[in-house]
């Protein structure tokens, strides 16, 4: 229970900052807190990513690289993929300058191809969430991607807390259970079906089939960032949000379900 409390009283914190960052500066409110957590994201994926890489000035440019794509990418939004592949191929570039700062030629490899699944990580995924306010009805859409997210996740965890018994992933996630996943699913179809009444010429299928897919992908994202804290064998990404670690602890699954939310929506809008 102590651990819960810790939990919610961070979560509401974060939720405070989100709704006066929207009170104060409406739309670009939200926007910049996007770009302060993909700066803080940076962060914290080199320490998961890079942890035992020895030159930090490389450390440096890729946090700084990973900032400066998110925010072209939210500028120029159709140009994201080559952008995507200049910062790729400009970082690697500077790699080869800093080669006989490692070890072995396999490590410069290993440290660059890490490097390509940071970028797409912390400044591609985050692009997709910060263009859906975008859309006519964008901060509606971008408020149900985080409830369907949010809600999903404390389900699965308040139901895996009580009822569950059957590990999902133990080799990822040795707590997540299936049971637990479950409910996070009925929670993230439940929060889609709430924005039913703010979005009422959309169908409540569409809605709840929209919350399924992109509660489910979320899952994964939390999956995802837990196999790479044990590959690199932190427990957390960072400490900035006591009871849920870093940045990334919390937005992993937002992350993942960004891009899916974010075709669902241009689908929704296109058919109705």
């Amino acid at each position: 229970m102590k651990t819960l409390l810790i939990r919610a009283l961070s979560a509401l914190v974060g939720l405070g900052l989100i709704f006066a960052a929207f009170y104060f500066f409406e739309l670009n409110g939200l926007r910049l807190m996007c770009l302060i957590a993909v700066a803080v994201g940076s962060h914290e994926i080199t320490r998961i990513l890079f942890a035992k890489t020895p030159v930090s000035s490389l450390k440096w440019i890729f946090a700084l690289m990973t900032v400066a794509l998110f925010c072209f990418g939210v500028w120029r939004f159709e140009l994201v993929a080559p952008a995507y592949g200049v910062a790729v191929v400009l970082f690697f570039s500077i790699c080869l300058f800093y080669r006989n700062r490692f070890a072995d030629l396999e490590l410069l490899s290993r440290f660059q191809s890490r490097a390509v699944l940071g970028f797409f990580y912390v400044a591609l995924l985050p692009t997709f969430a910060c263009k859906l306010l975008d859309f006519p009805e964008g901060l509606t859409w971008f408020l149900s991607l985080l409830a369907i997210v949010f809600a999903g996740d404390t389900c699965a965890y308040l139901i895996g807390m009580i009822f569950g018994k059957t590990l999902l992933m133990p080799q990822i996630s040795p707590k997540k259970t299936i049971e637990g996943s479950v409910g996070g699913l009925f929670g993230s179809c439940l929060a889609a079906g709430l924005f039913h009444l703010k979005l009422p010429y959309l169908p409540l299928g569409a809605l709840i089939a929209l919350g399924l897919i992109v509660g489910a992908v979320g899952q994964t994202g939390d999956l995802f960032e837990s196999m790479l804290k044990r590959v690199a064998n932190q427990k957390d990404s960072g400490s900035l949000m006591p009871g849920h670690g870093g940045v990334l602890d919390r937005v992993d699954g937002v992350l993942f379900a960004a891009p899916m939310m974010f075709a669902g929506v241009s689908l929704l809008e296109f058919l109705f």
